[in-house]
């Protein structure tokens, strides 16, 4: 009887572990997110790689004039510049970020480039749960140079035209992003859904998703009560069994142990008789 209370124990503990697990914020490992695609007039810095810009595409032996930030470029042991319209450095450095510019006789208005610094250093989880009335915080860990721009999105919409606006909050993150950490609180049913995090720096956007699910604030109660209830139905069997196995014992020696003596003593005699008589 012991070990199936234990065993029924234990079993309750699992159950309540795993209703429990819901409470305050948890996470899948999984993420989801968009890819972060390169566009021919925004690049990302890669320090120690090689950086490609080419004003004309298949065009040969074009005078052209580059500049950086506003200043002319020269050929040096850094920078190559093409005949072919291509500029292209070999070993990029963080120096080497900015804005430039190419124009060739052919062309009536300089062609723009930006080089830009831009990591998503993690995806937000797959999914993301949360208790009831408790906060969620939901952090875009990207960081950029020039400064990038953040925006939060549910279910397709920005997070500051649903109704759960006046309990929102945007700070920056440990990059400094602005935006880029979005808080509710306090959580309720109606703030369940798809929340994305949009970042944007010149013509490169990525994205990267979470689905939100609100947990019922008594979700974790049930399995508890759970064990509560199973406990109690256990120990009232263990009392009725313990109580009838009482009272069989002493119904059993509640007969006179005089009267049992004097009963066998009779018989006794009553077969010695009978065995004098044949």
């Amino acid at each position: 009887m012991k070990i199936l209370l234990l065993s029924f124990i234990l079993l309750g503990l699992y159950g309540f572990c795993l209703g429990a697990g819901g409470g305050g914020v948890s996470s899948s490992t999984s993420s989801g997110g968009g890819s972060m695609k390169e566009t021919e007039d925004t690049k990302r810095l890669r320090e120690g790689r090689p950086l490609i810009l080419t004003c004309e595409q298949n065009a040969t032996n074009l005078e052209t004039k580059w500049t950086k930030d506003g200043n002319e470029l020269v050929a040096g042991d850094h920078i190559q510049l093409f005949p072919n319209t291509t500029l292209y450095i070999s070993t990029a450095q963080k120096e080497d970020k900015g804005e430039y510019s190419c124009k060739t006789g052919s062309m009536t208005e300089p062609k723009i480039f930006h080089v830009v610094e831009l990591t998503l250093q993690k995806h937000l989880p797959k999914s993301t749960t949360v208790l009831e009335n408790d906060k969620l915080s939901l952090s875009c860990q990207v960081q950029g140079d020039p400064e990038l721009t953040v925006q939060w999105l549910k279910d397709g919409e920005p997070v500051e035209d649903t109704d759960n606006s006046t309990r929102l909050e945007m700070s920056d993150n440990e990059y400094d992003v602005p935006n880029a950490v979005l808080s509710i609180k306090p959580i309720q049913k109606s703030d369940s859904g798809n929340y994305v995090c949009l970042i944007s720096l010149y013509s490169i956007n990525v994205n990267t998703t979470t689905v939100v699910r609100v947990k019922d604030i008594y979700a974790a109660l049930w399995p508890f009560l759970g064990i509560v209830a199973e406990v109690v139905i256990l120990c009232l069997i263990i009392f009725i069994y313990e109580k009838r196995r009482i009272k069989a014992n002493f119904d059993d020696s509640d007969s006179d142990p005089a009267q049992d003596v004097k009963n066998n003593v009779d018989g006794k005699k009553e077969n010695d008789i009978r065995q004098r008589k044949h």
